[in-house]
C-alpha cells in the first residue's frame, strides 16, 4: 500500500523553481547543422562505433536506435526535439555508412508494414473462420469446409486464440438500462440533461 503522507501534493509540480530540468531552459544548441555534426562526431569515435556495432549484431534497428539518440540529447537540453527528429535521417545514413565498415548491414525498421499487413489477414481470416465454426448450430457439409479453410489458412507465428464473440448481458432486475433516462440531473455545467 502507498503512503498517502509522501505522495506529491496535486499541483507540486507547477510550484517546482522553473527551469530545473534541463528540457526546460533553452537548448545548448540552436542550429541544426550544430546538432547532426555533434551525433556525427561522437559516433565517429572507435570506442562508440564498436559498442554501436554490438547492439546492431544482436537485432537492433536504424529507426529506434536513432529515436532513442535524439531523444535522450533533447531530455538532456542539449538540442530540441524538433531539431533532434530533423537531424534523424542524416544521422541514420552516417551509423548505416559506419555498420557498413564493420560488415553489419542495419535493418531501417525493424517490423516491415508489408508483411505486418499481411500477418494481419491472416489473422482476421483464421479468428473469421473460427468465428464462423463456433456459431455453427450443427456440422454439415459446410462447417466440414469451414474446417477445412481453417486447417489450411496459414497460421502466422505467435497467433493469439480468437476473441470470443460477445454474448448479450442481461440485465438484473434492480438495475436501470443505459436508455431509460435519470430522473432529475440537475443543472450544473457537468450535468447530462438537456441543454
Amino acid at each position: 500500500m502507498t503512503n498517502l503522507i509522501q505522495a506529491a501534493v496535486p499541483g507540486q509540480s507547477l510550484t517546482d523553481s522553473p527551469k530545473n530540468p534541463p528540457w526546460e531552459r533553452p537548448s545548448e544548441m540552436s542550429s541544426l547543422e550544430d546538432v547532426v555534426t555533434h551525433y556525427v562526431t561522437r559516433l565517429a569515435d572507435e570506442s562508440v562505433m564498436d559498442d554501436m556495432a554490438m547492439v546492431f549484431k544482436l537485432g537492433a534497428d536504424l529507426e529506434t536506435v536513432v529515436e532513442t539518440l535524439h531523444t535522450a540529447g533533447a531530455m538532456k537540453g542539449m538540442h530540441t526535439v524538433e531539431a533532434g527528429m530533423l537531424a534523424g535521417p542524416v544521422i541514420a545514413s552516417f551509423l548505416k555508412s559506419m555498420l557498413a565498415t564493420y560488415d553489419i548491414d542495419a535493418p531501417e525498421r525493424s517490423v516491415d508494414p508489408d508483411t505486418q499487413m499481411e500477418e494481419r489477414e491472416h489473422m482476421r481470416i483464421s479468428t473469421l473462420l473460427d468465428a464462423a465454426m463456433a456459431q455453427a448450430k450443427e456440422e454439415d457439409s459446410g462447417t466440414e469446409l469451414l474446417q477445412e479453410m481453417s486447417d489450411v489458412a496459414p497460421q502466422v507465428e505467435g497467433e493469439q486464440e480468437a476473441p470470443m464473440p460477445e454474448m448479450p448481458v442481461e440485465q438484473e432486475e434492480g438495475t436501470m438500462a443505459m436508455d431509460e433516462p435519470m430522473a432529475d440531473q440537475g443543472n450544473g455545467i457537468m450535468s447530462r440533461g438537456a441543454v
